[in-house]
């Protein structure tokens, strides 16, 4: 009998717990799902050499080479490290119950190692905290969003494998000052990013740069450095602060340019390189067959004794496999992929071997690669869902950019709404375990190598006002109904 009653509990737990298929509504998101915003350190806070900070990469970039950023910089950006409490107002305004923000590594360490803590920056960050749980809003915290410190570089960066170590210091402090207050910690943001395409566009003024090699060390001491400061946070925090932790990964939807299977394979082998790059090895322990096979022959062609690819050694696949709690997405549009010609020049593009397009019916936005197709961020979360055995999945990116940061952003509503609605559609008819959604971003600010071209925020920044203003669009409105109603309409 009580072992009936026991399994009897079980099923009950079960049916409770999922959202079965005949009575999902596709309209209606859960009221456990998190509905946010996000933004990063370089791109809002601006005070770039003040009160301790030193230069990130990004600071030294943008103020030596503003050229390659349409002249812009990230000196004052929007402000925010001195209007945190305006943009926590329009949090509040808009009834943002998740926030995603990155921590300034210079702005905590500024010679980028931990045995020089900056308390003016610990001091802004705490306040931002305080300020955050004052209000009754959740902070989503990534730790490393790009702006390494410049005085690392000096030490060979990413491609050094000491910046594991300097990485896990500088975790290690971040959840020990603020881990209190924070449930939901991403470690690094988009490795593919900064450790293949930074370099894809920098190799330009430096055409010294070892391309083909480069992108792989530095991707593999990503891969440690999170794995480490996973391990580190489950080992040193887990039981008092109770948090969740993972890294985030970029990828868009990529469908063959046609239905051959040539062009399938060819969208396939995209996503491996892509996605599978970074999450095979926290998933399943390794790199990706594909990868491994294509750069070690691509590596013999081309005369290198060895592969290109770093390889893990048995404790680090120990290491790594597992060292993620969900999955974090950060995805904006979809691509039609075919095979293009080898190249016998190492770099990652020519062991990717694959050419990229975009259909010409798809909505253009801000940014000229981003073009709407709300339907792809349906089929991309089942190709996570498929590939990595069903995980919780966060989409902690996605947005529209234009270049007006126009307050009536019609267009940007259109796409939060075709979005939201295709992710509802993933879960009640694909059976895909996602559980929040963070809109990029919440304010305009400084867009990287595009500079204040375009917009993203759902929160019109003045940049030509004193106190930088802060005005909410008609985005911010209809998501605050979102929010509030847990409805779309699509």
């Amino acid at each position: 009998m009580c072992r009936q009653f026991f399994i009897f509990c079980i099923l009950v737990s079960a049916i409770i717990g999922s959202e079965a298929a005949d009575t999902c509504n596709s309209s209606i998101f859960p009221s456990t799902f998190k509905f946010g915003a996000g933004t990063s350190a370089f791109q809002i806070e601006g005070g770039w050499n003040e009160d301790g900070k030193s230069r990130s990469w990004w600071d030294w970039f943008s103020n030596s080479y503003s050229i390659y950023i349409n002249n812009a910089t990230g000196n004052t950006a929007s402000d925010s490290y001195h209007q945190y409490k305006q943009d926590i107002a329009s949090m509040v305004a808009m009834g943002l119950p998740n926030y995603r923000f990155s921590l300034s590594w210079t702005r905590i360490l500024p010679k980028g190692l931990n045995y020089s803590i900056n308390q003016a920056g610990v001091d802004y960050y705490n306040n931002l905290l305080d300020e955050l749980e004052a209000a009754g809003i959740e902070p989503l915290v990534t730790i490393y969003h790009w702006d390494t410190p410049y005085a690392l570089d000096f030490l060979g960066g990413w491609t050094n494998p000491k910046m594991v170590d300097y990485f896990v210091a500088y975790a290690d402090i971040a959840f020990n000052l603020f881990g209190d207050r924070v449930k939901l910690w991403a470690t690094i943001n988009e490795p593919k990013s900064f450790c293949e395409g930074i370099p894809s566009v920098v190799v330009n003024l430096f055409p010294e740069m070892p391309i083909g090699t480069y992108e792989y060390l530095c991707g593999h001491h990503a891969i440690l450095a999170h794995a480490k400061a996973y391990r580190l946070y489950k080992e040193k925090y887990q039981a008092t602060q109770q948090g969740r932790v993972s890294l985030v990964l970029d990828l868009g939807y990529n469908m063959g340019l046609t239905n051959s299977t040539v062009d399938e394979d060819a969208a396939e082998r995209k996503n491996l390189f892509e996605f599978g790059w970074f999450a095979h090895p926290i998933v399943y322990g390794d790199y990706p067959d594909i990868m491994q096979e294509v750069i070690a022959n691509n590596s013999a062609r081309q005369g290198f004794p060895v592969s290109r690819l770093p390889k893990f050694t048995s404790s680090e696949k120990l290491l790594v496999q597992g060292a993620y709690d969900l999955i974090m997405l950060n995805t904006y549009t979809s691509y039609m992929i075919t095979m293009a010609n080898y190249s016998n020049s190492p770099s990652y593009q020519n062991d990717l071997q694959t050419s990229t397009s975009q259909s010409s019916e798809w909505l253009s936005s801000g940014l000229s690669t981003f073009k709407v197709h709300p339907e792809g961020t349906r089929k991309v979360l089942k190709w996570i869902s498929d590939t990595y055995a069903s995980p919780e999945i966060i989409i902690t990116e996605n947005g529209f950019s234009d270049n007006t940061a126009t307050l009536n952003d019609t267009e940007r509503i259109s796409f939060i709404n075709g979005t939201l609605t295709n992710i509802r559609l993933s879960m009640c008819d694909d059976g895909v375990n996602v559980t929040g959604y963070f809109y990029w971003s919440l304010i305009d600010s400084m867009e990287w190598n595009s500079g204040y071209t375009v917009k993203f925020g759902l929160v019109q920044v003045d940049f030509d006002s004193e106190n930088h203003t802060r005005t909410l669009k008609n985005s911010a409105y209809y998501y605050k109904n979102v929010i509030e109603t847990r409805l779309v309409n699509g």
